[in-house]
């Protein structure tokens, strides 16, 4: 019995594992884009989504590959590295792309 994978089929368990983590990440993004940031366009806001999704996902399966933690990767529906991974995939790709909730103090009022 052969027990190998391809990598588009690893590639399609994981975005099908991590979808919850994802669509997380996306609410998160818009979220900060269209509250923080008065002057977005569509164009940017959809460019920023996809970059991080596609360095969320290669995140996700490297901590995937290299997983050394005693407990499973799935807790309950969510797939604990792509969570991991859109933690460090969201703050670094609205950094990069100049979004100002890193510059200037907002008030909770």
């Amino acid at each position: 019995m052969d027990n190998t994978i391809n990598f588009f089929g690893f590639l399609a368990i994981a975005i099908n594992l991590g979808s919850i983590a994802f669509i997380a990440g996306i609410l998160f993004q818009i979220i900060v884009v269209v509250k923080y940031n008065k002057p977005w366009t569509w164009g940017k806001l959809t460019f920023l989504l996809i970059a991080t999704r596609v360095v969320s996902l290669a995140l996700t399966i490297l901590i995937w590959k290299y997983w050394f933690l005693p407990f499973e990767m799935m807790q309950g529906p969510v797939l604990i590295p792509a969570m991991i991974a859109e933690i460090i995939a969201c703050p670094i790709m609205l950094r990069l792309f100049k979004h100002s909730i890193f510059n200037k103090p907002t008030a909770l009022v």
